[in-house]
């Protein structure tokens, strides 16, 4: 008796609905375990859950920053950094409502607490420098590497081994950096500029938004690339056990476009900051560096103004079990139960041992360039441009320019 294919492509689909449930399951239960260890941080299991979601949909959609300004710049393609303009404008909206309601008028000189309004000087001119320089030499963002590593990319280890020893530089070099420039450096938030309000702020926003917007497709025209319509063929379920074979399909075999990653992303970017902050993916492993530091004896008893800043970096802990390390640990187990889910896990070796050394030292760049940004480019760009402060904006334009110099130097290794 012979097998048809949709039979074995069934087989499969269960196959993967079976592993990805156990790790969905794993996922949930170390969820309620962490929150009994925690009972310090009530909102630690919904960060956790909702950084799971990020994971996923990081993973689903390919949705990468690094990928967004190198294929700019080596290819000409815009189309990731249309999808994270996409992200930023859903996720401006919502930070504005949540903002309004913590802070309802912006001119008493209070910014809303959480929110990623940060100092805005050259400190964020040489994190971006540094962080666009190395994500790209390094082949991801921080994000980027969290998911790719829950796929089996093994690069990525070496790329977050990179993250954290840049970090630790940071740390070494940090009073230094806020006592000479941190320090004397403006926090400007929009709403409260020349008295330009929630509404004035926004408006603003969307129109940067577009104009940009209109720049990558000139910038695509100019090199020749089509935007080409993503209309498939419809496929007709008609049984139950097809219906869901469908939707199975849809969440978790068929890519999702880069487009819907961000829309995706910005609506939840959203949620984590409804429930407890905006979204960041760095905290954690800036708490990990800075603890192993200290312990070691090596580093600064105090890091001079790191708790009034907020963000990533900022704050301290009694307790290792933070939302910032839910947020870390959380993209990775929410990007592997959507590789296992879709069968796509699988330990992945690069081709040369050139690229551990490439993605090491991307990482070391990566590493001291967020922690002196106070975020990479989901903190310091995808949280903080929505919070309307203008710090994302400067470090998205500094990050351009690395990711440009990054682009030239992979050109020359390529």
């Amino acid at each position: 008796m012979t097998t048809s294919n949709n039979e074995l492509n069934l087989n499969h689909y269960t196959n993967n609905m079976v592993i990805s449930f156990v790790v969905v399951m794993i996922s949930v239960f170390g969820t309620w375990g962490l929150l009994i260890v925690d009972i310090i941080d009530s909102k630690f299991a919904a960060i956790w859950i909702l950084s799971n979601v990020a994971g996923f949909i990081l993973q689903r959609s390919r949705f990468c920053f690094a990928s967004g300004f190198r294929d700019m710049f080596l290819f000409g393609s815009g189309s990731g950094l249309k999808a994270i303009i996409v992200g930023l404008s859903i996720s401006t909206i919502g930070f504005a409502a949540i903002m309004f309601w913590l802070t309802p008028n912006p001119t008493l000189g209070m910014n809303p607490p959480e929110a990623h309004i940060f100092p805005v000087g050259i400190s964020t001119v040489v994190g971006g420098l540094l962080f666009g320089f190395g994500m790209v030499v390094a082949g991801g963002c921080v994000s980027g590497n969290l998911y790719r590593l829950g796929e089996g990319y093994i690069t990525s280890i070496g790329a977050l081994l990179g993250v954290m020893i840049g970090m630790g530089l940071l740390i070494l070099s940090w009073n230094w950096w806020y006592e000479t420039s941190i320090s004397l450096e403006p926090v400007i938030w929009l709403p409260s500029l020349l008295n330009l309000g929630y509404f004035g702020s926004i408006l603003l926003t969307l129109v940067m938004f577009i104009l940009v917007f209109f720049g990558i497709n000139w910038w695509e025209s100019r090199n020749g690339i089509p935007t080409i319509s993503n209309s498939g063929n419809p496929v007709m379920a008609l049984t139950f056990r097809d219906k869901l074979s469908h939707y199975y399909r849809v969440v978790f075999i068929e890519g999702w476009t880069s487009i819907v990653g961000g829309a995706l992303l910005g609506g939840l970017a959203i949620i984590m900051f409804t429930v407890k902050k905006p979204f960041g993916v760095t905290g954690g492993i800036f708490d990990t560096v800075n603890g192993a530091i200290s312990n070691l004896g090596f580093g600064p008893e105090t890091l001079n103004g790191l708790d009034q800043l907020g963000g990533c970096i900022g704050g301290t802990h009694d307790t290792i079990f933070t939302t910032a390390l839910a947020m870390t640990i959380g993209t990775v187990t929410g990007s592997l139960i959507a590789a296992v889910a879709s069968g796509e896990f699988k330990l992945r070796f690069p081709p040369t041992p050139v690229r551990y050394i490439q993605g090491f030292f991307g990482g070391i760049f990566m590493g001291y360039g967020a922690g002196l940004a106070i975020g990479c480019t989901i903190g310091a760009l995808f949280s903080a441009i929505p919070s309307l402060s203008l710090s994302g904006w400067v470090f998205a334009i500094a990050l351009s320019l690395g990711a440009f110099t990054g682009t030239k130097v992979v050109e020359k290794l390529i």
